[in-house]
């Protein structure tokens, strides 16, 4: 930088304000590794995007078929326009195939009682899983208190005066009944 400071110091500014990523390749997060392979740097993971394979070392490009975020970072760095990105994609996603998904009617399933179940599969007796807890954290077995209960330790309410701190057997609001 010192030696484009000497030639022009405006071109050094500007250099500078566009980011060293745009124009140094060793600031570069996108680096051409050979004609089709390139290097992308990820939350400081380095990940190598074959763009005419369709292939990327993270697995997600060869699953899907579409460019991920790191073959899509590839293709903004070569100035691709995004109506470009469909030729990087499988064939799957094209509009052909998607018409031809729905070219076939889909036929509805009969109701129940039309059904023709054959003998062997109606006379089948299915049994309940064989379940065996598995070993580790067992069930809590106290009880969830509402949001409305307290944690006091003088939670009792009386079933025939709603009044806190006592419950029906002990109540003396109300006179015994004889």
């Amino acid at each position: 930088m010192s030696k484009v400071a000497k030639v022009d110091q405006r071109v050094k500014e500007y250099l500078e304000e566009a980011g060293y990523e745009k124009w140094a390749r060793c600031h570069s997060p996108v680096k051409p590794a050979g004609s089709y392979l390139y290097c992308v740097y990820d939350s400081g993971l380095r990940y190598i995007v074959d763009i005419e394979r369709g292939t990327c070392n993270c697995g997600r490009y060869q699953i899907d078929e579409i460019p991920y975020p790191h073959g899509i970072f590839v293709l903004k760095s070569k100035n691709m326009n995004v109506k470009d990105y469909g030729r990087y994609c499988s064939e799957l996603y094209g509009p052909q195939t998607i018409v031809k998904t729905y070219e076939l009617p889909i036929v509805l399933m009969s109701d129940k009682k039309d059904w023709s179940i054959p003998g062997f599969v109606d006379d089948e007796e299915v049994l309940l899983p064989k379940y065996q807890r598995p070993p580790g954290r067992q069930p809590k077995k106290e009880r969830h208190l509402k949001s409305s209960e307290s944690l006091s330790s003088n939670s009792n309410c009386c079933g025939k005066c709603r009044r806190a701190g006592h419950n029906r057997r002990t109540c003396g609001f109300f006179p015994k009944e004889s």
